[in-house]
């Protein structure tokens, strides 16, 4: 009996799909307005979602807010996050606050897996920064958008 369920153990554990084995990503871009770099982890207990989000963003743009420059990301940045077999897609947003002008840092990130390399991921990121007098100004002028490749591996 222990030796059957020994057997059963080891067919589980050799059979599990590689996904299962992930630990987490790491997302790049770098062109004249943006160089990003960003890592998380995947939860163990919900292997699609995402903990200790990180990274760095920095906008190159000369018209971007100075806020932005050098901008350090965090979980609290991340709003939204899709991880669902070949496609990984975030939504990072964050603003300054109670200063003035408002600004507003979003970006969105979209990417598919290839079919030779099912762990890298390419696609584009939307980069938007936004301003206005006040928080509760509306509409907000746009400062810069700007649309470019990303890259995305699981390790």
């Amino acid at each position: 009996m222990r030796a059957l369920v020994l057997s059963l153990a080891v067919a589980i554990a050799v059979g599990a799909p590689p996904a299962s084995a992930a630990v987490g990503i790491y997302c790049a871009a770098s062109d004249d307005v943006l160089k990003l770099s960003i890592e998380s982890g995947f939860s163990a207990r919900d292997g699609r979602k995402l903990v200790h989000f990180r990274g760095i963003a920095d906008v190159l743009a000369e018209k971007a807010p100075a806020a932005f420059h050098n901008l350090k990301l965090n979980s609290g940045m991340l709003k939204q996050s899709w991880v669902d077999n070949d496609e990984l897609r975030l939504q990072i947003y964050t603003d300054t606050r109670s200063a003035e002008p408002f600004e507003i840092f979003e970006l969105s990130i979209l990417t598919t897996a290839s079919g030779k390399n099912p762990h890298r991921l390419t696609g584009r990121y939307l980069l938007r920064l936004s301003a206005a007098d006040t928080k509760k100004t509306a509409p907000r002028d746009i400062v810069l958008s700007h649309e470019a490749a990303v890259f995305c591996d699981i390790k």
